[in-house]
């Protein structure tokens, strides 16, 4: 096994660095992390995506999957339940916001090796401070991914990246179809 070192860590720990901040990139991102994963791992689900949206009516946004299967509107509706509630006692977030918790979708934020690896030659949509770009997934190193599209090839630094989301635009309701049982 080929191990890459980076700055002094392993390249598994830089990986989970990296994918960490494509899962919570905020302060309060991460802390609602923290506290929830352990709950939500052992639910036999995985927190996707969480964003926290502040204004005058605070929003937090849970996008979830399920380890062997499809979501339902039920289990989504009880894990909201349950997670307004800690929320309420931990004060995460001091001022009021709606809760919103939902699966995933078809068109998923890709936060893990395992998403990267699985929407191999999907079409994305990659969001950094600075720009968008749309592509193909054509490839991803340790501290990297590339994207092919009608302008080439683009590689593009992770410390960069905000989001990466599969990108329906553009995509035939067959290819579509055919995400959905990936």
């Amino acid at each position: 096994m080929i191990r890459f070192q980076l700055l002094g860590f392993s390249a598994l720990f830089f990986w989970s660095y990296l994918l960490l901040n494509l899962i919570a990139n905020t302060d309060i991102e991460k802390a609602v992390y923290e506290l929830l994963n352990p709950i939500i791992s052992d639910k036999g689900l995985k927190i996707v995506k969480i964003q926290f949206q502040n204004s005058k009516k605070s929003k937090l946004l849970i996008f979830l999957d399920k380890n062997d299967g499809k979501l339902t509107v039920d289990e989504c509706g009880d894990i909201s339940m349950e997670i307004s509630s800690l929320l309420d006692i931990e004060s995460i977030i001091k001022d009021p916001f709606r809760l919103e918790v939902s699966s995933a979708g078809i068109d998923r934020y890709l936060t893990s090796l395992e998403d990267l690896i699985k929407y191999k030659n999907c079409n994305v949509k990659v969001k950094s401070e600075n720009y968008t770009e749309r592509g193909k997934l054509i490839r991803h190193g340790p501290s990297y991914l590339t994207l092919s599209n009608k302008d080439g090839e683009k590689s593009i630094d992770f410390s960069s990246v905000l989001d990466v989301k599969i990108d329906l635009e553009g995509m035939s309701l067959e290819t579509i179809k055919e995400m959905e049982f990936k």
